[in-house]
């Protein structure tokens, strides 16, 4: 049989716990910038890469000429791909980061083996932040 004693220390830990699960934050604010880092780069990377490719589709010469119509939909297209690819890749490595201590070399090292790997991170790895 439980004392009071032994009822009252039980219910002092599970409230300790309690407020100690209620404090902790789920946010890992070092992992977020890293992963709006990424956005911000890979963006910047694809605007140039856009800004390569319609200039070099572009012509000064009036025979070999393309539609504004069909040069405002292909900027329409890759803007959006641009977006997508971007923030999918920040929100994935964020989602990644997430969970440990965050170090700047984890998080290259996260970058290149999902950069370089054939199936990026396997599910299977722990958090990196």
């Amino acid at each position: 049989m439980d004392t009071a004693e032994e009822r009252a220390t039980r219910t002092t830990h599970t409230s300790t716990v309690d407020e100690a699960e209620a404090s902790a934050s789920g946010v890992c604010w070092a992992a977020i910038v890293a992963g709006g880092v990424a956005i911000a780069s890979l963006a910047l990377i694809l605007l140039a890469l856009g800004v390569g490719l319609g200039l070099s589709v572009v012509s000064p010469w009036s025979a070999s000429r393309i539609s504004p119509t069909a040069i405002g939909l292909g900027v329409i297209a890759w803007l959006i791909f641009t977006h997508v690819a971007a923030s999918g890749l920040g929100g994935y490595l964020a989602g990644r980061l997430r969970g440990q201590a965050f170090t700047p070399t984890r998080c290259i090292s996260a970058t290149l083996r999902m950069d370089f790997s054939p199936g990026g991170l396997p599910p299977s790895s722990p958090p990196l932040c």
